[in-house]
């Protein structure tokens, strides 16, 4: 056979293997089944997921979506502002830009403690506005898929409820999730 013709019969050859794989055949060799298998092989699609910081208020856990924090820092000192709304706990400097404290406990009618080595302030931006949320604890970031997600409990009182967004269950915690947007329209 001269060169011509073998490269013909390669050809020839290679088209029936790719032919025989569309036909669902198995394909013969192992160079064959990885490109069998690379190519028909598909992957389940994944479900949906957010991820959330979870943080304590108080002996109740809440989260806010990742995407809206930018960070979480040690709580500082806060500067008491005069004539502010009750939620906000006054303002502080971070790196040179003032910035709003807005005291969820206050919002969600919780007691108020000292702050401790735990306290934390998680800065929260949305479009254009930044707050930091006042919050005893940072615990974790955790991924919930979207179908593990429930409605907020009608028991919530009215005036907090308007501020959560839903709620899920991890372990043995049941994470009430913040709208930050209603946040922000409060006036934070």
């Amino acid at each position: 056979m001269g060169f011509v013709k073998g490269i013909q019969e390669m050809r020839k050859n290679t088209k029936n293997v790719r032919l025989s794989e569309r036909m669902g055949e198995i394909p013969e060799t192992v160079a064959d089944r990885v490109y069998y298998d690379d190519l028909y092989e598909r992957e389940e699609p994944k479900e949906k997921s957010l991820q959330f910081v979870v943080f304590r208020l108080d002996r109740e856990w809440y989260g806010v979506e990742i995407t809206e924090v930018k960070r979480v820092i040690k709580a500082g000192k806060i500067t008491y502002l005069p004539s502010s709304p009750e939620h906000i706990a006054g303002i502080v400097n971070l790196r040179g830009n003032i910035l709003s404290v807005t005291d969820l406990k206050t919002i969600f009618s919780l007691p108020h403690d000292e702050l401790t080595e735990k306290t934390r302030m998680i800065v929260i931006e949305s479009g254009t506005l930044e707050t930091g949320f006042l919050v005893d604890e940072v615990v974790e970031s955790i991924e919930v898929p979207v179908s593990k997600m429930e409605l907020t409990l009608p028991t919530l009182p009215v005036e907090g409820a308007k501020y959560i967004k839903g709620q899920c269950r991890v372990d043995e915690k049941v994470i009430a999730l913040i709208n930050v947007e209603k946040v922000f329209e409060k006036g934070a």
